[in-house]
C-alpha cells in the first residue's frame, strides 16, 4: 500500500504531536525544522495540558506513561496576589488535575517518540507552492501535503491566507532566578512549588512566576504597553543592567517582594511582544497545504491554551488523515469543520482573559476562574463580569 508523502513544516508541539500520531498509525511524514538542533535555543517555561486537549492527544499518542514520568503534581500549588502582596486565593496541596511540565520535556518526549530519520533539521524555508517547498538549501518536490506547523511567523500561512499576526497591546520580560530556594529562601517561600500571579489592575502591569523542574522560577513581567515600548525605553539593546533598571522603576509600586524579584534575577533576559492572529480566522482553501498550532491561531498566554490547542488542533487533523490517506482534501476539510469553532471558542476566552488581566476587577475575576478549577464554582460569565 502507497502512503501519502506528508510535510510537516515545524519542530514544535503541534508539528511533532502530529507526526507521531501518524507514525504509530504506519502513516510516515517528515518534519522540516529551521534550527540546526534540539537545543539551539530555550523552549520556554512550564505548561499545565487539559484533560480534554493537550492530555488527551498524548493518551492517543501512546505517550501518557512517559509524559507522567516528567509531571509536577505539586506544581498545582498557585497563589493569587496583588501588587502590595496581599494574598486573593491560595491553592495548596489540592489535585486540580492540571499538574505542570517543562515545555523542554515535553518536545524531548515528542522527540525521542519518532525514528531520528523523520526529522530534518537545518531546513530554513523560503517560501510554498503546492507540492513544493523552498528551502535554503534547495528545492523538495512531490509532497501531496504540506501542513504548515510553524509557528507565529509561519511561512506557509501567506500561502493560504492574506492575514499576519497583529501586536496584541501586552509587552514584557522574561527572567529566571537559579538556585532560587539557596540564595533566596524567602522568595522561594513566597513562589512555593507552584505558581504565583500578582495583578497590579489598574496600573496595567503583573508578574507570573513559575517554578520550573530544575527547581528555578521563572518570572513574566507582562505590561499593558505601546508596541514601540521597548525601543523607546532603550530596553531592546538587551542590557542586563538597563533591562532591570527599566523593570523596577515600571514596578516601582509594587511592595518590596516584587521588586526583589527582579533585583536578584539572572542576566539572562528574554523580551517577548505579545502578537495575535484574530478571532475565528480562517484561511483559503488551498490544495495540499494546511495550518495547524500557532501558524493557524495564535494567541496571547493569558489562558494558557496556546499549546493545548496546538496539541489537540494535530490530534484532530491526523485523526482526519487516518480516516480519510487516500483522499487527504477530504482530511483537510474535516479537520477545518471540527476544529474552527473549537478553536474560535478558545481564541475568544484568550482575548477576554488578556483584556481582563490588565483592568481593574482582575483580581475578582481570576480568582472566580481559578475556585471553577478545584470544583468550589462553576465559571459563569455574569458572574464573572461582574465581578469587580
Amino acid at each position: 500500500m502507497s502512503h501519502p508523502k506528508i510535510a510537516i513544516i515545524g519542530a514544535g508541539p503541534s508539528g511533532l504531536t502530529l507526526a507521531r500520531i501518524l507514525h504509530i498509525n504506519n502513516i510516515p511524514s517528515t518534519v522540516f525544522e529551521k534550527d540546526t538542533s534540539p537545543h539551539i535555543r530555550p523552549q520556554g517555561g512550564t505548561l499545565d495540558l487539559h484533560e480534554e486537549s493537550g492530555e488527551r492527544a498524548l493518551r492517543v499518542s501512546s505517550l501518557w506513561e512517559e509524559y507522567q514520568r516528567h509531571v509536577r503534581y505539586e506544581s498545582e500549588d498557585f497563589v493569587l496576589a496583588n501588587r502590595f502582596g496581599k494574598t486573593f486565593f491560595a491553592i495548596q496541596n489540592t489535585a486540580t488535575g492540571r499538574p505542570e511540565v517543562d515545555r523542554t520535556a515535553l518536545r524531548q518526549i515528542l522527540l525521542d517518540s519518532l525514528p531520528r530519520e523523520y526529522i530534518r533539521w537545518g531546513c530554513k524555508l523560503i517560501k510554498v507552492e503546492e507540492g513544493t517547498l523552498h528551502f535554503e538549501h534547495g528545492i523538495e518536490r512531490g509532497f501531496d501535503l504540506i501542513v504548515g506547523a510553524d509557528g507565529a511567523w509561519s511561512k506557509v500561512r501567506p500561502v493560504v491566507s492574506h492575514i499576519s499576526p497583529f501586536y496584541s497591546g501586552v509587552s514584557g520580560v522574561e527572567i529566571r532566578l537559579r538556585d532560587f530556594d539557596t540564595k533566596y529562601p524567602e522568595l522561594g517561600k513566597m513562589v512555593g512549588r507552584g505558581s504565583l500571579f500578582v495583578f497590579g489592575e489598574e496600573d496595567g502591569r503583573s508578574m507570573m512566576c513559575q517554578r520550573q523542574g530544575d527547581g528555578s522560577v521563572r518570572i513574566y513581567t507582562f505590561m499593558a504597553k505601546p508596541e514601540s515600548w521597548m525601543e523607546d525605553c532603550d530596553i531592546n539593546i538587551k542590557d542586563p543592567a538597563v533591562i532591570r533598571a527599566v523593570l523596577l522603576a515600571e514596578y516601582r509600586d509594587w511592595a518590596p517582594e516584587f521588586k526583589k524579584l527582579v533585583e536578584a534575577c539572572d542576566d539572562d533576559m528574554d523580551l517577548r511582544k505579545i502578537y495575535m492572529l484574530p478571532v475565528g480566522l480562517r484561511w483559503w482553501p488551498r490544495p495540499g497545504i494546511t495550518l495547524i498550532g500557532d501558524a493557524a491561531h495564535l494567541m496571547t498566554p493569558m489562558a494558557g491554551e496556546g499549546v493545548n490547542m496546538a496539541l489537540r488542533d494535530a490530534l484532530e487533523l491526523a485523526e482526519s488523515i487516518i480516516k480519510h490517506p487516500d483522499n487527504l482534501a477530504t482530511a483537510v476539510a474535516e479537520h477545518k469543520k471540527a476544529i474552527f469553532p473549537l478553536i474560535q471558542e478558545t481564541q475568544q476566552i484568550t482575548w477576554d482573559y488578556t483584556l481582563t488581566w490588565f483592568g481593574p476587577g482582575a483580581l475578582a475575576k481570576f480568582k472566580i476562574w481559578m475556585e471553577s478549577w478545584v470544583g468550589e464554582a462553576k465559571i459563569d460569565r455574569s458572574r464573572i463580569e461582574s465581578a469587580c
